[in-house]
């Protein structure tokens, strides 16, 4: 009979062994049970034999000890193998710490530590862009007016039977283009310039649909009368333009026109205001590469043509949006219809350009602000500029109030006439239902 490998390994273990490893009864006489302590079998071992006790050394110990004590087992066969196996694992041991030690290329560190810089960067960036959008968009949908008081307008207008209600999703803005070199060399005035151009933009903060309103400079209006020390005088019936010289050059002027602008517009709310002095139309039309444009307009000594397409570049574009004929009392109509095709051609241009580089809206900005006056923020700049874009539109719907000019001689001065406009009051209810209300019935 064999010897078993342990006293407690019977013969029903070693066959069960033998199965477990698909040892059959033939290839079972190549196995020799060999005495560790004598060296001794029954049989010869060769270099092609191997022993049931070195088997049992390279398996694992607990799966024999499922019926017989742990402790027997663990105190029979914990010898060569388990020497074996410490030595084993301290050898990788020692390979794993020297693949630690290994140092990362200086190569490697740059690029990585470049990567990082870049995407902290971009991450940088996209947090501040999404925080100026949302900050701008709260601010722009205020409900105040441009001076920071709440809106007073009629929230329903009844008309021609139907029923129409004022549109809270409207943002609007007057855009004003200011002239204040007619009295820069003359001594002794408190006049601090004119509105040469009186447009209100509206764009639907859900659609982006976007609407263009131009009002002759001429149109007549309340307008509101203030000292030079910023005291309430009296409320006047007197041309736009006018609303801005009654007030400080700057904050109170702006204000005060875009008020008699809302009275023309039958007193809808306008949040923001963007008033551009004449200096900064050159340095915005070139930013963009200049505008071009089917000139509406003849002044062959400008070097202006009548339906010729010319690309407007540096002192040339404030000619073309400027210059009117003094002789003629309809003269400024031509003049809006000029300032109006100039603005549309302009936004048709940057729009592609704030597509392909976004940070053209910040250049512009920047570059608007040394000419300008306005409670129109970077932050609203950047919404306004990503929704547009993110709705598609590249196009504003535009409208000219339509009406008559009447020539106005001056009390005071019997030489000079006035040019007075009066816009037809159906076609201008119109136009304020269509941008502003949204039909209910």
């Amino acid at each position: 009979m064999k010897k078993p490998i342990d006293p407690n390994l019977d013969k029903t273990g070693e066959e069960e062994l033998l199965q477990s490893l698909n040892i059959d009864e033939d290839s079972k006489s190549e196995f020799s049970l060999v005495d560790k302590k004598t060296g001794e079998g029954n049989s010869k071992k060769t270099d092609e034999t191997v022993s049931v006790q070195e088997i049992m050394d390279e398996i694992s110990v607990p799966s024999l000890n499922t019926r017989k004590s742990k402790g027997k087992v663990s105190n029979k066969v914990s010898g060569s193998s388990g020497k074996h196996h410490h030595h084993h694992h301290h050898h990788r041991s020692r390979h794993s710490s020297k693949k630690k030690k290994e140092k990362m290329p200086v190569a490697a560190k740059i690029a990585i530590g470049i990567l990082l810089f870049v995407f902290s960067i971009i991450v940088v960036v996209c947090a501040a862009f999404f925080v100026m959008r949302g900050v701008g968009h709260l601010d722009m949908m205020k409900k105040t007016d441009a001076s920071g008081e709440p809106f007073a307008y009629q929230e329903t207008i009844e008309y021609k039977g139907h029923t129409y209600k004022y549109n809270d999703d409207i943002f609007s803005m007057a855009f004003l283009g200011v002239d204040q070199r007619t009295m820069e060399n003359v001594k002794n005035t408190d006049f601090v310039g004119a509105t040469d151009a009186d447009v209100v933009a509206a764009v639907n903060t859900k659609t982006g649909e976007s609407k263009i309103i131009a009002i002759p400079r001429d149109t007549m209006v309340d307008v509101d009368i203030w000292s030079t020390s910023g005291i309430f005088l009296r409320t006047e019936k007197t041309q736009l333009c006018l609303a801005y010289a009654y007030g400080d050059g700057a904050k109170k002027s702006c204000e005060n026109a875009v008020n008699s602008i809302s009275r023309v517009l039958y007193n809808v709310p306008i949040q923001k205001y963007f008033a551009l002095d004449l200096d900064g139309i050159a340095p915005l039309n070139d930013a963009i590469g200049g505008v071009t444009v089917k000139s509406i307009y003849d002044a062959p000594s400008l070097g202006i043509r009548y339906g010729e397409t010319i690309t407007l570049k540096g002192d040339m574009a404030e000619t073309y949006v400027r210059t009117r004929d003094m002789d003629e009392v309809t003269a400024s109509l031509n003049r809006t219809d000029r300032q109006v095709q100039y603005i549309k051609a302009f936004a048709d241009q940057a729009l592609p350009a704030v597509t392909k580089d976004f940070s053209t809206i910040s250049r512009l900005y920047n570059t608007a602000s040394k000419y300008s006056q306005t409670n129109f923020s970077l932050n609203n700049a950047t919404y306004l500029g990503s929704f547009l874009l993110s709705r598609g539109i590249t196009e504003f719907e535009t409208h000219t109030l339509t009406g008559e000019m009447k020539a106005s001689e001056d009390a005071l001065m019997p030489d000079v006439v006035h040019a007075e406009f009066y816009p037809d009051e159906d076609k201008l209810m119109e136009t304020v239902l269509d941008v502003f209300y949204t039909q209910i019935d």
